[in-house]
């Protein structure tokens, strides 16, 4: 009795621990910086002619903290483009985000999905319905910016509306696509993601 008990949980043990045992889907918190870190993106749409600009966010510890001992970040952003000069007013001086008329927050992430995202197991074949608005599928791990992460079509009936490569440690997508009518609208893929 006691060496089939042995047994029983060393089998158990190894199916664990070994090559072909349980694997644990991680889940993805969008939006939640860890800080001491860099995102650099190229961002690509298409309007009237194709657009392209770099996205750069930093978040460095500045060693302050506030009166309730919380810590304090500096947070930054750069947006580098190219435009006309006739193009060259009040929107260009507050972020080419305005210039180009495009909505950064929502080519990255809707915010509406981030609950969604944060309630997915995300492993190669995993299905989530969002309550009749779509359906988003992890179909495949790809590289991008150097990082591997999960790609994440979603779909409004057989239409593909958008598509995410998520690394689960890092806030935000290493990739972003938006479709429109089968056609890709717009594009923010990771150039280089770096911890300080």
């Amino acid at each position: 009795m006691r060496n089939a008990v042995t047994a029983l949980i060393t089998i158990t043990l190894a199916s664990l621990v070994g090559g072909g045992g349980v694997v644990y889907a991680k889940k993805w918190q969008p939006y939640q910086f860890k800080g001491d870190e860099r995102y650099e993106y190229n961002v690509m749409w298409e309007n009237e002619e194709n657009k392209e600009a770099v996205y750069v966010f930093d978040i460095k510890h500045t060693g302050e903290k506030t009166e309730e001992g919380e810590e304090i970040f500096e947070v930054s952003y750069t947006t580098r483009g190219k435009l006309p000069k006739s193009e060259l007013g009040e929107q260009a001086a507050f972020g080419l985000w305005g210039a180009y008329g495009i909505s950064l927050p929502m080519m990255f992430l809707n915010p509406m999905y981030t609950v969604f995202f944060a309630e997915m197991e995300l492993e190669v074949g995993e299905k989530m319905s969002f309550f009749g608005a779509g359906m988003i599928t992890v179909t495949a791990k790809e590289k991008v910016g150097g990082r591997e992460g999960l790609v994440c079509q979603f779909y409004q009936e057989e239409e593909l509306i958008a598509e995410w490569v998520i690394d689960p440690s890092l806030a935000l997508p290493l990739r972003s696509r938006l479709f429109e009518d089968g056609e890709m609208e717009s594009q923010i893929e990771l150039i280089k993601y770096t911890a300080y």
